[in-house]
């Protein structure tokens, strides 16, 4: 049986166009060796089309024979990864193929480069639709709740197995050279990984453009930087945004902030992240117009302090927004506790660009990382009294409107509900124990569509953790517009 899946793979690739008829051999021999077999036949088998229904039985075959060490999902995945492999083009060949496709147009090529993504299961597709996803419609634009239940949790078996296997080798995920890695369970499967060369702001072939395996949102891509460098956010970062949007029209890119606490969970290794979506910030409504130099700033209703640069002249564009981030830099209001200096700097932006037609769509929103005795997690940081819904970092993503929540979530909404409709003791159910204030203020709330009830409610507290972080909180909204329109001047 275990021939016929082989062959089976076998013909996936070369009906994806991954190999050509001179390259079966070579793969087939590379798939027998990972499974341990001496032998082949070639047969004549069904088409395909679902990787998955052909991957299976191969690793499960593995399983059996002892070609893997745990059945834990990290092993299998990374197994899987490695099966894969043997079918696809070295990364050289990839970039010939890209940009063969790109000399028709940048969506040709995009286009090519997400579906080879699926197709070869790098993507995780099945398991990004077990995400549940909705829209939250509060005092801002409707806001996108994401519990995230695609990607894997570490099984015990793996985590045993990884225990005395500590590497410095990719030094992070987003390191070029994942690129075909693979070592140890700790290491997310990427030897099935491919990236595409890119060139930004006159650095060519120094950037690298891939998707994300457990996309939140539509063509989720990053972009890094192929030397291992810090996060950084300034005139450059700019530049570099701008340049990508003149390369990928049809695409969104941001960066996270730059600095600790404000500045998402990978501050080691400079990149970005976009993709084809339309986000909740693009549809705030607008509290101020501001005419200038052929440009519009847009002073936008948002929960977190935000603007928007609009603009057909990148370099009119790219000169506001550098004018605008060197007051910010500098800004200081102690009335409302904004600080940008003490022993380090702490204002920064979270800048993100988007064509809008002819015109350049450059949001900034304004980011301060100062802390506190009383608040040490960061001031602008999500409260504590919402930590159980979200404790993490607000970055790029979020700050967006699209909450990426943890998802424990779920197991506990279900455990709420049993305490809620079956008046279940909250104390049999540990793992709630931060939700009780949450959990007591829900019981004295209509009932009767609890689900309804719930979604709405963690809605409501994502904005209010969005609201936490912005930085003329403790100020008004005027001081955000006269903010804003003395640091365009």
């Amino acid at each position: 049986m275990i021939n016929k899946y082989i062959n089976q793979l076998i013909k996936y690739g070369i009906n994806n166009h991954f190999l050509e008829e001179d390259d079966i051999y070579y793969a087939v021999n590379r798939i027998l060796k990972l499974l341990d077999i001496n032998s082949f036949q070639s047969i004549e088998v069904e088409e395909e089309l679902d990787i998955t229904k052909i991957i299976n039985p191969i690793i499960d075959y593995a399983i059996a024979n002892n070609c893997l060490k745990s059945s834990g999902l990290a092993s299998k995945d990374a197994f899987e990864a490695q099966v894969i492999d043997c079918l696809l083009p070295r990364p050289s060949e990839m970039n010939r193929i890209f940009y063969k496709h790109y000399k028709t147009g940048p969506l040709t090529a995009t286009n090519w480069f997400h579906d080879f993504s699926i197709k070869t299961n790098y993507i995780k597709t099945e398991r990004i639709k077990q995400n549940i996803n909705y829209k939250y419609v509060g005092k801002y634009a409707p806001l996108d709740i994401t519990i995230n239940l695609s990607k894997p949790e570490k099984d015990p078996l793996d985590i045993k197995l990884d225990k005395n296997n500590s590497t410095e080798y990719p030094l992070c995920p987003l390191c070029i050279e994942n690129v075909g890695v693979y070592q140890t369970p700790s290491l997310a499967p990427r030897t099935n990984h491919r990236v595409v060369n890119l060139s930004l702001n006159h650095e060519k072939d120094k950037w690298g453009m891939q998707y994300s395996p457990y996309a939140y949102f539509n063509e989720h891509l990053i972009v890094l930087r192929k030397d291992h460098s810090p996060m950084y956010v300034n005139q450059k970062t700019f530049q570099e945004l701008i340049d990508f949007i003149n390369k990928f029209p049809h695409y969104l890119i941001g960066s996270n902030a730059g600095l600790p606490i404000v500045g998402g969970s990978i501050l080691s290794h400079h990149h970005f992240q976009g993709g084809r979506y339309d986000f909740p910030i693009e549809k705030a409504q607008v509290l101020q117009k501001i005419k200038r130099k052929r440009m519009t700033i847009e002073i936008l209703d948002w929960p977190l302090a935000a603007i928007r640069i609009i603009g057909s002249n990148e370099n009119s564009i790219l000169d506001m927004a550098n004018s605008i981030f060197e007051y910010w830099q500098k800004y200081e209001n102690q009335d409302i506790k904004i600080l940008a200096k003490t022993d380090e700097e702490h204002n920064t932006v979270t800048p993100i660009v988007k064509l809008d037609g002819a015109n350049y769509n450059f949001y900034m929103i304004f980011r301060n990382n100062l802390t506190s005795k009383e608040l040490p997690l960061g001031i602008f940081h999500p409260n504590p009294s919402r930590f159980h819904i979200k404790k993490e970092n607000i970055g790029l993503i979020e700050a967006m409107g699209m909450a990426i929540l943890p998802g424990r979530l779920l197991q506990e909404l279900e455990m709420i509900k049993e305490v809620l409709l079956n008046q279940k003791n909250i104390l049999d159910y540990p793992d709630l124990d931060k939700h009780q204030e949450w959990i007591y203020y829900l019981k004295s709330q209509p009932l009767e569509d609890l689900d309804d009830l719930l979604k709405k409610e963690i809605g409501r507290i994502f904005e209010a953790v969005l609201e936490d972080c912005n930085v003329f909180k403790y100020g008004t909204k005027q001081d955000f517009i006269n903010f804003v329109n003395k640091a365009i001047y």
